[in-house]
């Protein structure tokens, strides 16, 4: 059987981990190393957590980010590694992936705590794809929304749209989300983009490309991932024969605008260091970003007026 890791990364967490646990525990015919990493969260929420998942792997290991695996850790007991500080999406995956393969997992299913598996044969198949070939180095599978809609593959702008995006903003506000909304992605390429709540990544991979980049602390991840595999010239592949649900509600995500403005940081450092754009047109792409974030304060103002 695959040896294989789940890294589950959780912030504020609690309500989501049992579940998503649930659905990992019922995994048949591998071997499994869940390793859940807290981001910093907040004590009462960390408590809540350590105990479930004590509860679930009850000879379970407790670390602390930076901990190397103890020399006495027996295969399928469960870590978890508590980190002082949220250190974002990319180095705090990483704090797991390193440990799973220390442990010598094949493969690492990269999953947030509010995805729900709920075939025992997800694993077994989503490996299988995955190693179906040397070439490749990501799988993932149909992912659904709770509004039922396929989050995979994800779309990925080329640069004139991106530079538009204040445009498609305006037109979707305008037409209340009926209209400017990001096309369908085409057919799958062997080199698309999937979405960062769920996947599984080839170990060796990882030690090729240094583990995930840690230079964006949210977004952006899953274009980086894309680069990576091309540049390697490896493939990420998909089996929409197997799904997962991504209960992720956005009104829990906090402040809009600084969200927005974290992802317009983490686009222009995608741009910039894996697709080599040039200082003209990061300086255009940098004035269309500061565009939308000015849409985006005037929006929320207006929102915070009509309460």
């Amino acid at each position: 059987m695959r040896k294989l890791a789940v890294v589950i990364l959780t912030y504020n967490s609690d309500h989501d981990l049992p579940m998503c646990l649930r659905g990992i525990m019922a995994q048949r015919d591998v071997h499994l190393d869940v390793i859940v990493v807290d981001n910093g969260s907040e004590a009462s929420s960390q408590t809540k957590m350590r105990t479930v998942f004590r509860a679930v792997l009850p000879g379970c290991r407790e670390l602390q980010a930076g901990d190397v695996v103890p020399s006495d850790y027996r295969h399928g007991t469960g870590i978890f590694v508590s980190n002082a500080s949220n250190a974002g999406y990319s180095a705090g995956n990483n704090i797991g992936a390193r440990l799973a393969v220390a442990l010598g997992c094949e493969a690492v299913l990269v999953i947030n705590p509010d995805v729900r598996i709920e075939t025992a044969d997800y694993l077994l198949r989503l490996a299988g794809t995955l190693f179906a070939s040397e070439r490749n180095a990501v799988a993932a599978s149909t992912v659904w929304s709770l509004a039922g809609v396929n989050e995979n593959p994800m779309f990925e702008p080329g640069f004139s749209r991106e530079l538009l995006a204040p445009f498609f903003m305006l037109v979707a506000s305008l037409s209340r989300g009926r209209l400017g909304a990001n096309p369908k992605p085409g057919a799958l390429t062997g080199n698309d983009k999937f979405s960062g709540c769920c996947f599984l990544v080839r170990s060796t991979f990882l030690k090729h490309i240094g583990y995930f980049d840690e230079n964006v602390f949210l977004y952006c991840e899953e274009a980086i991932l894309a680069a990576q595999v091309r540049r390697a010239g490896l493939r990420s592949v998909y089996n929409g024969e197997i799904s997962a649900v991504h209960a992720h509600r956005a009104s829990e995500k906090g402040d809009p605008v600084r969200r927005l403005s974290l992802w317009a940081q983490s686009r222009r450092y995608y741009h910039a260091h894996y697709l080599r754009t040039g200082p003209a047109a990061l300086a255009a792409l940098r004035m269309s970003h500061g565009v939308m974030l000015a849409m985006s304060r005037i929006r929320a103002q207006a929102q915070r007026r009509g309460r």
